[in-house]
């Protein structure tokens, strides 16, 4: 004897779970990236501050925040709604032209590789992640 069972609206309640997944793994993307960026400002070193003051996160690489503004050390948010359709990309930028110089240790306010060591922090490392774009 053989049963048949009908699950009605399986395929919306799929679709509402993976939507509904892919939701909370880009808000565990953003806070984490939202950590990274506020300790890369507590960490980046101080001169005239332009540097602290760069930092950006974005969902696109070419929106490189790069001013002459050091009145303030918050970092520019540029993100819209949380998807629920893919998993997002994230970049945090800084335009300043001499950032690598600082991450490779011209300033002695900051160890070497201050940038891959925050960043390592929140999100798996593979290789080299800061590289100018």
């Amino acid at each position: 004897m053989a049963y048949t069972i009908q699950l009605k609206n399986f395929e919306k309640m799929k679709r509402e779970l993976n939507e509904e997944y892919m939701r909370l793994i880009n808000q565990s993307q953003r806070i984490s990236a939202f950590q990274a960026i506020t300790e890369l400002v507590h960490v980046t070193p101080v001169d005239s501050g332009r540097a602290r003051s760069s930092w950006a996160l974005n969902t696109s690489k070419d929106l490189i925040k790069n001013h002459e503004d050091t009145s303030s050390v918050n970092p520019t948010v540029r993100l819209g709604p949380v998807p629920t359709d893919v998993i997002e990309t994230l970049y945090i930028t800084n335009g300043t032209p001499y950032i690598q110089d600082l991450n490779q240790g011209s300033s002695l306010q900051a160890p070497v590789r201050f940038i891959e060591t925050t960043l390592s922090k929140y999100f798996k490392v593979k290789g080299a992640n800061v590289r100018r774009l």
